[in-house]
């Protein structure tokens, strides 16, 4: 195994980490990061076997629209009209690790649950994630539920 491969160990230290973050009146949003980032790596090792920075390329589910754009941009780079994007928001899918954290949940097999039915990518045109953003507001269930809210479509 990598030495770099997240851990449950990891994530529980990151957890305890950011509670006494937070005990010393650190706001969450700085407190929160490093387990934003370790959370991320531990679910993108397990669906795909490495962590490496996010590339278009290497997810399978892209949206109707960002398909098009890929052929009528196919001169630009992607990042000048498509991103990559976290069904559920990095930040929400670091909250409920750190939820399972505080009940004594966060195990392996409760991690890896948890990364196979929420860490899901996909690639979206900058359009389709302006419109992600106006609803950034509201609760959903599913990285699915999310994206059909904004009328994304695959």
């Amino acid at each position: 195994m990598s030495v770099n491969k997240i851990t449950i160990q990891h994530l529980d230290i990151t957890c305890k980490c950011m509670e006494e973050l937070r005990k010393s009146d650190m706001t969450e949003n700085i407190a929160i990061r490093h387990l934003e980032l370790l959370a991320n790596m531990y679910a993108k090792v397990l669906v795909l076997g490495k962590a490496s920075p996010d590339h278009a390329d290497e997810y399978s589910l892209w949206s109707k629209a960002a398909i098009q754009a890929k052929i009528d941009n196919s001169d630009k780079k992607y990042g000048q009209y498509l991103r990559v994007e976290h069904g559920i928001p990095r930040r929400k899918f670091a909250r409920f690790v750190f939820e399972a954290y505080q009940n004594n949940m966060l195990t392996q097999e409760w991690m890896d649950n948890h990364c196979l039915k929420l860490w899901k990518v996909a690639v979206l045109t900058h359009e389709e994630d302006m419109r992600l953003n106006r609803i950034a507001k509201q609760n959903f269930d599913t990285p699915e539920a999310r994206w059909a809210a904004a009328g994304i479509e695959f």
